[in-house]
């Protein structure tokens, strides 16, 4: 039987007026001049930094790297350095403790969706999300998603519950693969089958999704507005599915990997990141999609024992003093905590070396196309939403690289130990417009835009309303 793609027209009915879904939000855009950016990546580290050995040292036009981000030296020049970007949106929350608070609002801009500590979501999508529905209209993939280490399942999928970080939107967190083998089938396809079988599993998978398909047209006149607002959301979800195991994902060098007989995916995040990197890459260059996240699930409890060596021999966490690294890291600034983070950045320098040397199928260098941010959602352990870390690197469009932008209204000496008590006033948002704009975007807004105040470090900000625009002294 052959299968033809279901037109969102037939396959989403009646939708009301006024009623939004996030694919339909924005028509496809393309890069302005085409000299800008093709394809996004967020990765992400979680429980802030060490400031004292993260911040560059010296000034912003005269600067050099410090230990933490010493990994990133063969890539200064097409990186950018962002200080002084604050989360403001958790200053509007009355509920949820401080990771919630920030999760489900650094990437959003947006304070969560209700306040009520039993019904917690981000109040919208993130920046991420947003930018796949402005130029992942053509590719198999909407967005791919990756966890290093969480939790481990027969399925290879790790659903966050706190650690939910990136949103489709609200009610709506994203799932991540974090098992390199299944991830691994589910991107490139089993090669150990022959295509006429591959075929055959296909056309049985698109069978199935069909009548899923029809269960969904016969429940909806059943269903109360709410309820069908959510069922059409899963609608575009299978809708998305179903065209992709149709259309394949076309010819693409298929990665491999070694691990080990004891490798554990839950635990060995130093095998793990590499791997993925790896494979994030090769399908990126294949344009089986134009947007991925990649983040670190073990944000609570781990050894890091492969850090050890450098650690002086000592384990990274000492169980003397500390049930796990959350609580060593929540009790300000231990020694040996620069060493992951550190580490972190050794695997962002291994994603960005491995994106420049790679060409993609348009024969373009990866990294010159891409726009790479790695961030994190404190800027300390101790839960501080000032000041996040953000560097980016590859392509901002007509954003200047090779420079540290510094909005910091306060000496840089300062930010490690009073930081948290300061704010600067320029928020995330402004820099996800920026990042929009540089996709060839219009927009001026992103995430929450109604009335707010605040004390910054040198008043009151008098507006009073979320700071909104591009971030300045960002793009040119």
């Amino acid at each position: 039987m052959r299968h033809s793609k279901i037109s969102r027209r037939n396959f989403i009915r009646s939708a009301g007026a006024g009623m939004a879904f996030p694919f339909l939000s924005r028509p496809s855009i393309a890069s302005s001049s085409g000299l800008g950016p093709k394809r996004l990546i967020i990765f992400m580290y979680p429980q802030g930094t060490v400031m004292n050995q993260y911040l560059p040292i010296g000034t912003p036009d005269n600067y050099t790297l410090p230990y933490i981000l010493e990994p990133l030296q063969p890539f200064r020049d097409r990186s950018l350095i962002l200080t002084g970007i604050d989360n403001l949106s958790p200053l509007l929350n009355s509920v949820g403790n401080a990771h919630y608070n920030a999760n489900l609002t650094f990437l959003t801009g947006r304070p969560f969706y209700v306040q009520d500590s039993a019904a917690l979501s981000a109040g919208g999508p993130s920046i991420e999300q947003a930018i796949a529905e402005l130029i992942c209209t053509d590719t198999p993939y909407p967005r791919l998603d990756f966890a290093i280490g969480g939790r481990e399942t027969s399925t290879g999928i790790h659903t966050p519950s706190e650690s939910a970080y990136f949103w489709h939107g609200v009610n709506d967190p994203v799932a991540y693969m974090n098992d390199p083998t299944m991830t691994l089938l589910r991107i490139f396809g089993d090669d150990s089958i022959s295509p006429s079988d591959a075929w055959a599993l296909r056309a049985k998978r698109t069978s199935v999704l069909d009548k899923v398909m029809e269960n969904f047209s016969a429940m909806e006149s059943q269903l109360g507005s709410e309820d069908r607002i959510r069922m059409q959301a899963h609608q575009a979800k299978i809708e998305s599915l179903y065209n992709r195991m149709v259309s394949g994902t076309g010819e693409c060098n298929r990665p491999s990997f070694s691990t080990g007989p004891s490798y554990r995916y839950a635990e060995d995040d130093n095998i793990t990141a590499p791997i993925f990197n790896d494979m994030m890459v090769q399908a990126l260059s294949c344009n089986y999609s134009k947007v991925a996240t990649i983040h670190f699930a073990n944000g609570h409890e781990h050894p890091f024992t492969w850090l050890q060596n450098v650690n002086g021999g000592n384990p990274i966490v000492d169980y003397a003093s500390y049930s796990n690294w959350h609580a060593m890291v929540h009790d300000d600034y231990q020694t040996g905590a620069e060493h992951v983070y550190n580490w972190y950045m050794q695997m962002f320098a291994d994603l960005l070396t491995k994106l420049e040397n790679t060409v993609d199928v348009d024969g373009d260098n990866m990294l010159d196309t891409s726009m790479v941010l790695a961030v994190s959602e404190f800027s300390s352990g101790r839960h501080w939403h000032t000041n996040l870390p953000m560097i980016f690197a590859g392509n901002f469009g007509n954003a200047q690289m090779g420079r540290w932008l510094n909005h910091l209204n306060y000496p840089v000496d300062e930010a490690q130990d009073y930081g948290g008590y300061r704010y600067s006033g320029y928020n995330v948002s402004q820099v996800f417009v920026s990042m929009l704009q540089a996709f060839g975007a219009m927009d001026q807004t992103f995430g929450y835009t109604g009335e707010f105040q605040f004390e910054t470090h040198r008043g009151v900000l008098t507006d009073g309303f979320m700071p909104q625009g591009p971030l300045p002294g960002l793009l040119s």
